[in-house]
C-alpha cells in the first residue's frame, strides 16, 4: 500500500533558503509552461503535452536569462511539469477547474523531489540537500522494509514540513467479511450522527477562535506595510490559524479511526460541499465543520483496514423517509429536530438519527443488488 507520513522539519538559514529557491523555481515553471500552453492551444496546437514542455524546460534552462533554474533540483522542476500536466488532464476529464497560475503569497508553497529519499539518525536527505540533511521529528516510525517513493516539502505559515510517499510492501487488504454496517449523516449542530444513535460533537473550533482573531487581525491592520512589527503580527495570526486547523484534523482523525475500526461497511451521503457554501448563512459553519476532509480520512483508512465506503445519492431524501415504515413525509423545515410519521405512528424520532438509518438501509440495498462486497452477518 502507498501511505504518505507527514513530519515537520527545521531547516536552518542556509537551507531555508534554498528550500525557498525551490519554492519560486517549481512555481516559475509551472506558470510558464501554463502560459506555454495556453498559447500554443490558442495557435491551434493541441499535442502540447509534459513531453513536449519537458523539452522546452532543457532549452530554457540553457539561456542566460534563466540560468538560476540550474541551481534546482532538475527533477523537482520536472516535477511542476507533471503537475501542470495532470491538472490539464483533470480538466479535460471534467474532474475539475481549468488550471490557475501560482502565486507567491499563497499560504502554502511547495515542490517534490521525486526519488533519492533517505531518512537516517533524525534527518532527511534528499537531492540538493544530500550532505547535511535537515533536522526531522519523526513522530511516527517509518517501517524498514517501506520504500521511500518521493517527497514534498512544503511551508505553511511560516512552518516547513515534509511529506514522505512510502511503499510498506503490503499488499491492500481485500474486503472483508462484512458484519458490521453504520450510516453516517452529517451535520453542522452535531458533525457526525451514526445510525447506531452515536453523535460525535461539533468542535467549532474557528469559532471559538473568532474574538482572539479578530483582536490578532485588528492589530495587524494598524501595522505599516514592510515593517518587522507587521510581519510579527502577521504571523500571530497564521500561528492562530494552523492552530485551529490542527485541532481540526486531530478531531477528524480520532472519529474516523474509531469509525473504520468499529465497522466493516461505512454508508456516506454525497454531499454538494461547494454548492452549499454559497449559502452566506452557513458558509461558515460549513467550512468550519470539514465534511470533505473527514471524507478523504475515511475512505482512505478503510481501504488500509479492508473496508467499504459507499456514497449514495446526494438527491436520495433521507431525512425525509421515515426508517421504520418507509413513507415519505414531505420537506421540513431545519428548526423541526424531531421526525414523526403519520402512518406508522411513530413519533419524537430524532431527525438526524432517522436520516442516517435510512442512509445505512439505501447504501445496503446497494450492495445487496450490486452484490460486491461480502455477505452482510450477525
Amino acid at each position: 500500500m502507498l501511505k504518505a507520513m507527514k513530519y515537520r522539519i527545521y531547516p536552518n538559514k542556509r537551507q531555508i533558503q534554498r528550500i525557498e529557491k525551490h519554492f519560486g523555481s517549481t512555481r516559475f515553471v509551472y506558470n510558464y509552461f501554463l502560459e506555454y500552453r495556453q498559447k500554443e492551444y490558442a495557435k491551434g496546437n493541441k499535442k502540447v503535452g509534459y513531453i513536449v514542455t519537458q523539452a522546452e524546460l532543457t532549452k530554457l534552462k540553457k539561456l542566460d536569462e534563466y540560468v538560476w533554474l540550474n541551481e534546482c533540483g532538475s527533477q523537482s522542476l520536472q516535477m511542476a511539469l507533471r503537475d501542470l500536466d495532470s491538472a490539464y488532464g483533470r480538466f479535460f476529464k471534467k474532474q475539475g477547474g481549468y488550471p490557475k497560475f501560482k502565486s507567491k503569497k499563497h499560504k502554502t508553497q511547495s515542490f517534490t523531489a521525486p526519488q533519492n529519499i533517505k531518512v537516517a539518525n533524525n534527518r532527511v536527505y534528499f537531492p540538493k540537500f544530500v550532505k547535511d540533511g535537515i533536522k526531522v521529528k519523526l513522530h511516527r516510525e517509518i517501517p524498514k522494509e517501506a520504500i521511500l517513493k518521493q517527497a514534498t516539502i512544503s511551508r505553511q505559515n511560516n512552518q516547513y514540513f515534509i511529506s514522505i510517499l512510502i511503499d510498506d510492501n503490503i499488499s491492500i487488504p481485500k474486503p472483508t467479511k462484512a458484519k458490521d454496517a453504520v450510516g453516517l449523516d452529517m451535520g453542522i449542530t452535531d458533525l457526525v450522527i451514526t445510525s447506531d444513535g452515536k453523535k460525535y460533537e461539533n468542535k467549532k473550533y474557528f469559532v471559538k477562535s473568532q474574538n482572539i482573531l479578530k483582536k490578532l487581525q485588528r492589530r495587524l491592520s494598524k501595522k505599516r506595510k514592510g515593517s518587522n512589527n507587521r510581519q510579527k503580527a502577521k504571523l500571530k495570526v497564521q500561528r492562530l490559524h494552523t492552530k485551529v486547523s490542527n485541532q481540526r484534523k486531530d478531531y477528524l482523525h480520532k472519529i474516523s479511526n474509531e469509525i473504520t475500526n468499529q465497522y466493516d461497511i461505512i454508508v456516506l451521503e454525497t454531499l454538494n460541499i461547494r454548492g452549499m457554501i454559497k449559502n452566506r448563512r452557513l458558509a461558515k459553519s460549513i467550512a468550519d465543520v470539514a465534511w470533505s476532509e473527514f471524507m478523504r480520512q475515511l475512505e482512505y483508512k478503510a481501504q488500509w483496514r479492508g473496508k467499504t465506503v459507499l456514497k449514495i445519492d446526494q438527491w436520495f431524501p433521507s431525512s425525509q423517509i421515515c426508517s421504520s415504515c418507509g413513507a415519505s413525509t414531505g420537506k421540513k423545515p431545519l428548526n423541526i429536530r424531531k421526525f414523526d410519521c403519520l402512518h406508522c405512528g411513530k413519533k419524537d424520532i430524532d431527525r438526524d438519527i432517522n436520516a442516517s438509518i435510512n442512509i445505512k438501509n439505501y447504501g445496503l440495498g446497494q450492495v445487496d443488488n450490486r452484490n460486491t462486497v461480502g455477505t452482510i452477518g450477525s
